[in-house]
């Protein structure tokens, strides 16, 4: 196909910007209750009649949820929280007949920027909606989109559900593609060489939820966090998320710059949510921190409760030791991370004449100092290695053959590679506090302050002299009690599930 040719594909023709426009309007008048009929035989008069009715319902209506779904549908779009306050401030002042030429100029920028015209939409009235746009588009499989594609699968297995993702222009959600559908509920499925993005020419149709529950089980994009603020105040629907951490808020400086900026934009839609579910006790403490003092603003804020993260390793054969004994530790290198602190350690422990290997596993991150030690190590030829792609065989292969596992992050929201080593029976040196310690408090692992340098070598030094104690640790590890996915999927829903009529409890 030529350039010429795919630029005619891609350009929506008059008529079918009108069309969409139409089929979003007649949609919008239906879910209001309006009559969808027109006298007009001509498409642009039919439209017009449509439109004229839908002014007439909103100027006539108290609240803003039906002018939320008008302004949506015409904009292709779902708007932002000033742009339904400019509109409900012009509703107030005009007569129907100004305030809908006002309401067409208004929309007309927002729909250019951001709007899907030429796509038609479905409503979703009362209905459970599920955002899961970066899982749904990206190959990525790593801490949050692997809390996604476990637990969204087992919940569209039990209930029913509309997952969505977003335009390209960040406007509106969508309805998935097949191939998307795939990526997020069937990925263990799914052949390597069948993960690869196809290039067949998506045709999008919107997905709006009114009067329904949102549930976001990753963080949004920071260009979607405005649409999903006016949705929670204006729509009728509410907002449920899990609250993974507040590390930007609370450790900008362990992070790459940008993120921080980023994360202000998500506590956005945070504020106005029903409900944040953390992942642990720590994570928690810290969106609890958050709504606290939301006071400020005359906000409630969400209601904060704890679902902790499941651990389930699969079975898999004993694998015989290394020898010498292997160290294994598991994150993306960052600062935050602290990996430069373990070589240290280790390299401590080298030069007393200890023998064993250091291998670090991960992805993602950025250069630091850690590249430059590791490099110099290398050279002096000490048994250290860097992977940076393994399976998940892999990884549960050598966090079972591994003496014991080191994780010394200084913030997480979580921990999930000490709980997946305690999990495979392998002890974990751990940092003692926040929610890597909470783990540890179960059983299987040391723990050491990841600032001292020290205190880490001296606890990596008992584990690998000391039989006896790693014999204690391994069997307290293998003694922790049990948590699998399906629990974390039901108690989370249950968290998170919509809130059934005649409750009394107010959507926020």
């Amino acid at each position: 196909m030529s350039v010429d040719e795919v630029l005619r594909t891609d350009v929506p023709s008059a008529a079918d910007l009108l069309d969409a426009l139409h089929q979003r309007l007649g949609v919008t008048a239906a879910t209001l209750g309006l009559d969808t009929g027109t006298r007009s035989g001509d498409p642009a008069g039919a439209t017009s009649e449509l439109y004229g009715r839908l002014v007439e319902h909103v100027h006539a209506a108290t609240g803003p949820e039906a002018l939320w779904l008008l302004m949506t549908a015409m904009c292709g779009a779902m708007p932002h929280p000033d742009e339904v306050r400019a509109a409900l401030r012009s509703r107030d002042v005009n007569r129907p007949a100004d305030f809908g030429r006002w309401l067409l100029e208004a929309v007309y920028a927002s729909s250019a920027a951001r709007g899907a015209s030429d796509v038609e939409m479905d409503v979703v009235a009362g209905g459970v909606v599920v955002d899961v746009d970066f899982t749904a588009r990206h190959e990525l499989h790593t801490g949050i989109q692997r809390v996604v594609r476990e637990t969204v699968p087992r919940w569209q297995r039990a209930h029913d559900l509309t997952l969505v993702a977003w335009t390209d222009a960040g406007g509106a959600m969508r309805q998935l593609t097949m191939f998307e559908l795939d990526r997020v509920l069937r990925w263990n499925d799914l052949a390597r060489q069948d993960r690869k993005e196809r290039r067949a020419r998506r045709r999008d149709r919107l997905v709006v939820p009114w009067h329904a529950s949102v549930l976001l089980p990753e963080n949004p994009a920071p260009d979607h966090c405005a649409a999903l603020t006016a949705l929670s105040l204006y729509s009728g629907s509410t907002v449920g998320l899990i609250g993974y951490d507040c590390i930007p808020l609370i450790s900008p400086e362990l992070i790459h710059e940008g993120l921080p900026d980023r994360f202000m934009r998500y506590l956005e839609p945070v504020k106005h949510a029903r409900r944040v579910v953390g992942i642990s006790a720590a994570a928690t403490r810290e969106f609890r921190g958050f709504v606290s003092m939301l006071s400020a603003q005359g906000l409630e804020g969400p209601t904060v409760v704890e679902c902790s993260l499941p651990v389930e390793v699969p079975a898999g054969d004993d694998v015989a030791p290394t020898d010498p004994p292997l160290v294994v530790t598991i994150g993306s290198f960052e600062p935050r991370k602290n990996q430069l602190t373990v070589l240290h350690a280790a390299e401590q422990l080298w030069r007393d004449g200890l023998e064993f290997q250091l291998e670090f596993i991960g992805g993602g991150g950025w250069p630091t100092e850690f590249d430059a030690l590791m490099a110099r190590l290398r050279k002096a030829g000490r048994p250290v290695r860097r992977r940076t792609a393994v399976t998940d065989e892999e990884l549960w292969r050598t966090l079972r053959s591994a003496r014991f596992s080191v994780f010394l992050s200084l913030h997480e929201g979580f921990g999930l590679p000490v709980a997946e080593s305690l999990a495979c029976g392998t002890p974990c040196l751990t940092s003692d506090y926040g929610s890597t310690r909470e783990i540890a408090d179960g059983g299987g692992a040391l723990v050491a302050d990841p600032h001292d340098d020290l205190a880490i070598a001296e606890q990596m030094r008992r584990l690998l002299v000391d039989d006896g104690l790693l014999a204690h640790l391994k069997q307290q590890a293998l003694e922790r009690p049990r948590r699998t996915w399906d629990d974390y999927a039901d108690e989370l829903w249950t968290a998170l599930a919509p809130v059934p009529p005649g409750t009394g409890e107010a959507p926020r």
